[in-house]
């Protein structure tokens, strides 16, 4: 339905540049390419009897024309705009691939999406964390994050920004973060999630042939629940678990399928597995 809503104002769109780029050959005494050079063209009768745009402006003056063209280009860029809020509200669906496709980020502060809506006081008490507790949390999240601008700022004055002392300073900062999911427990945490209408699973998209996950069973579809016997609830925590350890060493993963669980030993490393997220009721 959404896809529906968008199209509409995208084939609006292209009938308004296909009528103003007739309307300036028109203006300039340029006819159209005739049919055995453009064979999708029509013949000039055609395009005269569809171009309502031609229509309107005949027997008005070039600076009427002009004018008119002008308010067709003003509609036409207020219709990408809606089209672009529009898109912008669509919601996110997180994809990305195992450590086999991805790889490490660097440790630069760029506060994401998901971590802004996290630690909103608004989504803590929709997820049913009492006022008390939701204030703390994000009051203690907010100081630290104040001071790794404050490192940000202080490193790009001092003109050491992404050099070694800049990188000990942010990882010493990082070490007193602040994890909500540490704040409430895993149950908890999972039930936030949930209730706060965020995705709380890790799903398979697709299982590479050949690969450990394919060789133990793992299916596409699958919905990932735990990691060498740590709950997973985003993606980037599987990439990041099976990065650890010893490359090779066998770990347990376990995953939901139709209404069953199932437990693999897989080596670690990459699973050669593409990732996404959903929501299920813990």
């Amino acid at each position: 339905m959404r896809k529906s809503r968008l199209l509409i104002p995208f084939i609006f769109l292209l009938t308004g540049f296909f009528s103003a780029y007739l309307f300036l050959n028109y203006s300039t005494g340029k006819a159209p390419l005739p049919p055995n050079d453009e064979p999708f063209s029509q013949p000039d009768s055609v395009v005269n009897n569809n171009n309502q745009f031609t229509q309107e402006t005949d027997g008005l003056s070039e600076e009427s024309r002009i004018s008119k063209l002008e308010d067709e280009i003003k509609k036409l860029k207020q219709q990408m705009l809606r089209m672009n809020q529009s898109i912008e509200s669509l919601p996110v669906e997180t994809k990305a691939t195992t450590s086999a496709f991805v790889g490490r980020t660097n440790n630069t502060f760029t506060p994401s999406i998901l971590t802004r809506r996290l630690y909103s006081y608004e989504s803590l008490i929709r997820g049913g964390i009492d006022q008390i507790t939701a204030e703390d949390i994000v009051r203690r999240k907010n100081n630290f994050e104040l001071k790794r601008l404050a490192l940000q700022d202080r490193a790009t004055r001092e003109n050491y920004l992404n050099s070694q002392q800049y990188y000990d300073e942010l990882n010493a900062i990082n070490q007193n973060d602040v994890s909500l999911r540490d704040e409430l427990g895993d149950d908890r945490y999972d039930e936030y999630l949930y209730t706060s209408k965020q995705n709380n699973r890790i799903k398979i998209s697709s299982v590479m042939l050949g690969s450990a996950a394919e060789e133990v069973g793992i299916e596409k579809n699958d919905v990932v629940l735990s990691y060498n016997n740590k709950r997973m609830f985003t993606w980037q925590e599987l990439k990041n678990a099976t990065t650890e350890g010893s490359l090779g060493e066998f770990v347990s993963i376990t995953i939901y399928r139709s209404g069953e669980q199932y437990s693999f030993t897989v080596p670690r490393g990459p699973l050669g597995i593409q990732l996404g997220s959903t929501r299920l009721e813990p």
